[in-house]
Protein backbone atom coordinates (compact mmCIF):
# COMPACT_ATOMS: atom_id res chain seq x y z
CA UNK A 1 0.00 0.00 0.00
CA UNK A 2 1.59 3.21 -0.92
CA UNK A 3 2.02 6.10 1.44
CA UNK A 4 -0.24 9.07 0.67
CA UNK A 5 0.79 12.25 0.11
CA UNK A 6 3.87 12.07 -1.36
CA UNK A 7 5.04 15.67 -1.94
CA UNK A 8 4.80 16.62 1.08
CA UNK A 9 6.59 13.51 2.68
CA UNK A 10 9.68 14.56 -0.33
CA UNK A 11 9.79 17.71 0.96
CA UNK A 12 9.60 16.95 4.86
CA UNK A 13 12.50 13.90 4.12
CA UNK A 14 14.69 17.49 2.40
CA UNK A 15 13.33 19.45 5.58
CA UNK A 16 14.40 16.91 8.62
CA UNK A 17 18.03 16.76 6.15
CA UNK A 18 18.60 20.70 6.28
CA UNK A 19 17.50 20.58 9.93
CA UNK A 20 20.13 18.28 10.69
CA UNK A 21 22.79 19.87 8.42
CA UNK A 22 21.81 23.38 9.83
CA UNK A 23 22.28 21.42 13.66
CA UNK A 24 25.76 20.15 12.28
CA UNK A 25 26.60 23.51 11.41
CA UNK A 26 25.63 25.01 14.82
CA UNK A 27 27.60 22.12 16.64
CA UNK A 28 30.77 22.09 14.58
CA UNK A 29 30.72 25.84 14.65
CA UNK A 30 30.64 26.24 10.56
CA UNK A 31 29.79 30.08 9.69
CA UNK A 32 26.81 29.82 7.41
CA UNK A 33 24.39 33.11 6.46
CA UNK A 34 22.49 34.72 9.47
CA UNK A 35 19.12 33.76 7.64
CA UNK A 36 20.37 29.84 7.79
CA UNK A 37 20.91 30.21 11.87
CA UNK A 38 17.87 32.43 12.31
CA UNK A 39 15.04 31.06 10.18
CA UNK A 40 15.28 27.94 7.95
CA UNK A 41 14.89 26.07 11.40
CA UNK A 42 11.28 28.16 12.08
CA UNK A 43 10.38 27.72 8.36
CA UNK A 44 11.10 24.17 8.46
CA UNK A 45 9.52 23.61 11.72
CA UNK A 46 5.22 23.92 11.07
CA UNK A 47 5.46 21.49 8.39
CA UNK A 48 7.34 18.69 10.58
CA UNK A 49 5.61 19.51 13.49
CA UNK A 50 1.94 19.05 11.26
CA UNK A 51 2.80 16.06 9.51
CA UNK A 52 3.78 14.20 12.76
CA UNK A 53 0.43 15.53 13.34
CA UNK A 54 -1.26 14.30 10.39
CA UNK A 55 0.34 10.63 11.10
CA UNK A 56 -0.90 10.98 14.70
CA UNK A 57 -4.74 11.48 13.30
CA UNK A 58 -4.07 8.61 10.80
CA UNK A 59 -2.84 6.02 12.95
CA UNK A 60 -5.91 7.21 15.98
CA UNK A 61 -8.51 7.56 12.84
CA UNK A 62 -7.16 4.59 10.79
CA UNK A 63 -8.13 7.10 8.22
CA UNK A 64 -5.57 8.21 5.29
CA UNK A 65 -7.69 10.22 3.61
CA UNK A 66 -8.26 12.76 6.63
CA UNK A 67 -5.72 16.23 6.05
CA UNK A 68 -5.36 19.32 8.21
CA UNK A 69 -7.88 21.81 8.11
CA UNK A 70 -6.19 25.53 7.76
CA UNK A 71 -7.90 26.48 11.35
CA UNK A 72 -5.81 23.19 12.72
CA UNK A 73 -2.29 24.86 10.61
CA UNK A 74 -3.39 28.34 11.80
CA UNK A 75 -4.18 27.02 15.46
CA UNK A 76 -0.26 25.29 15.37
CA UNK A 77 1.06 28.73 13.94
CA UNK A 78 -0.37 30.80 16.71
CA UNK A 79 0.66 28.19 19.43
CA UNK A 80 4.62 27.77 18.55
CA UNK A 81 4.44 31.96 17.72
CA UNK A 82 3.09 32.53 21.07
CA UNK A 83 5.14 29.73 23.09
CA UNK A 84 8.38 30.59 21.38
CA UNK A 85 8.68 34.18 20.52
CA UNK A 86 6.22 35.71 23.54
CA UNK A 87 6.18 33.21 26.28
CA UNK A 88 9.86 31.87 26.43
CA UNK A 89 11.29 35.49 25.79
CA UNK A 90 9.68 37.17 28.47
CA UNK A 91 10.20 34.07 31.02
CA UNK A 92 13.97 33.58 29.97
CA UNK A 93 16.98 35.85 28.76
CA UNK A 94 18.28 32.79 26.63
CA UNK A 95 15.39 32.85 24.12
CA UNK A 96 14.36 35.97 21.88
CA UNK A 97 11.06 37.19 20.34
CA UNK A 98 11.10 37.78 16.20
CA UNK A 99 8.78 38.69 14.37
CA UNK A 100 10.37 37.16 11.43
CA UNK A 101 10.14 34.14 12.62
CA UNK A 102 6.42 34.36 13.37
CA UNK A 103 6.02 35.13 9.45
CA UNK A 104 8.38 31.87 8.52
CA UNK A 105 6.08 29.88 11.12
CA UNK A 106 3.37 31.28 9.11
CA UNK A 107 5.00 30.68 5.72
CA UNK A 108 5.96 27.34 6.68
CA UNK A 109 1.96 26.64 7.62
CA UNK A 110 0.99 27.75 3.79
CA UNK A 111 3.51 25.61 2.31
CA UNK A 112 2.10 22.46 4.60
CA UNK A 113 -1.37 23.55 3.48
CA UNK A 114 -0.90 23.19 0.09
CA UNK A 115 1.99 20.47 -0.32
CA UNK A 116 -1.24 18.29 0.82
CA UNK A 117 -3.52 19.51 -1.26
CA UNK A 118 -1.30 17.91 -4.02
CA UNK A 119 -2.57 14.33 -3.32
Amino acid sequence: MRLPLQPLHTYIACSLFLFALVQSLKVFQISAPNWVFFYLNDFLTIPIVSTICLHGVWLLKKNKAIRLNGFTILSLVLIYSFYFEYYLPYKSHRYTGDLWDVVCYAIGGLVFYFLQKLD
